[in-house]
């Protein structure tokens, strides 16, 4: 049950509705076996919602977001909607190209992917190994979220061994349901709902008019785009785990007590988030003005990522205590949260970005100008 008033007090009344019904299907979500239906869990409200945020800025669907995540991230992930590609097509695609996308999802309300991750080297774009050759695309992409059943996304792919030869290309429902590709979901335990894939593609036919940035500057069309999206999506991961861990921390502050839980360490825990919460958002108005800039998106991933580690380790010194059923969205989170170090580069990751930007002094107060 959802003390809408804590909800309230945090972020306005804004989503009631919606995170209410993504806390009812979480569990079913997680349950879900048929990947294959587009059918399944429909809130016609929330699917216009999401649809909306293809022409959201960054501020706007970092706030929705963490207010969704607040009901349960891994519904939230689960159901249709631009994700990734609506932004790496806002940054690199054509009007055209744009429009068949947006069109697409609105007619037929389905899921979408972005596949960048492969086996071999990772979501490292700069050295991707699947190969666009001759006019079709090969290579292998794994723990690509709702893979196995989107509809329509986008795959990074390299053209060549230059920087330069990294690319992005829209592919349609026609194409990802050909011979050529193989596709299948794969185990998982945490966060269920983002449905992670594995794709393997067989010298897939591509148009070169599916390719994102053909009107663009070569240096424009590559890695310039990925830095771009990374950077615009990666406060709304941040957004996603501080909604989940405020919704926690609400339940603790709410039945915590009777439980014999610290409401002393709840309330910390409420206040770093809180503090946590206005560094995220000034990352996502940054990455609005300045999208090259990854600082203070990877200064935010950083400070989400120890406060959930700090979180963790509490939370089990009590699992005993946490078994009712005012806890079930608690004990839920103590799973997911693991997940969350892994999206959009991990505590290691954003660490490297901090130091590279220091060593260059590229680095200016996030509060400066704001």
């Amino acid at each position: 049950m959802i003390n809408l008033d804590r909800y309230a007090a945090t972020y306005g009344e804004k989503y009631g509705e919606h995170i209410e019904w993504l806390r009812e299907v979480a569990s079913a979500v997680d349950n879900y076996q048929d990947i294959h239906s587009n059918t399944d869990f429909r809130n016609e409200q929330l699917d216009a919602l999401l649809l909306s945020s293809f022409s959201m800025t960054t501020e706007e669907r970092v706030r929705m977001f963490e207010q969704l995540s607040y009901g349960d991230p891994g519904a939230l992930l689960f159901s249709p909607g631009p994700s990734l590609s609506g932004v790496i097509l806002n940054e690199a695609g054509s009007e055209e190209q744009k429009a068949h996308f947006y069109d697409y999802l609105k007619e037929h309300n389905c899921r979408t992917f972005f596949a960048v991750t492969e086996p071999s080297k990772g979501s490292d774009a700069g050295r991707l190994e699947s190969r666009y050759t001759n006019g079709t695309l090969s290579g292998e992409k794994w723990l690509i979220g709702n893979g196995a059943r989107g509809d329509i996304g986008v795959v990074l792919f390299k053209t060549g061994a230059s920087p330069l030869a990294t690319r992005a290309a829209l592919v349609t429902k026609d194409m990802i349901d050909s011979p050529q590709v193989k596709r299948r979901l794969l185990k998982q335990h945490c966060l269920r709902g983002a449905r992670l894939s594995y794709l393997k593609f067989d010298e897939l036919p591509i148009p070169q008019e599916q390719l994102l940035g053909e009107h663009l500057h070569p240096c424009e069309r590559g890695l310039f785009s990925m830095i771009r999206t990374f950077n615009k999506m990666r406060p709304c991961v941040v957004g996603l785990s501080i909604g989940y861990a405020q919704a926690a921390v609400d339940v603790l502050l709410d039945h915590g007590k009777d439980a014999g839980i610290s409401q002393d360490a709840c309330r910390h825990f409420n206040t770093i988030l809180s503090t946590i919460r206005a560094v995220n958002l000034v990352a996502a108005k940054t990455a609005d003005k300045e999208p090259d800039n990854m600082a203070y998106s990877s200064l935010a991933k950083i400070e989400l990522d120890d406060l959930v580690k700090q979180m963790r380790p509490f939370l089990f010194q009590h699992f005993s205590k946490l078994q009712s059923d005012h806890f079930t969205h608690v004990r839920k989170f103590m799973r997911d949260s693991y997940a969350f170090d892994f999206m959009e580069g991990t505590h290691v990751i954003q660490k490297h970005n901090l130091v590279n930007i220091l060593k260059r002094n590229d680095y200016v107060s996030p509060w400066s100008g704001l």
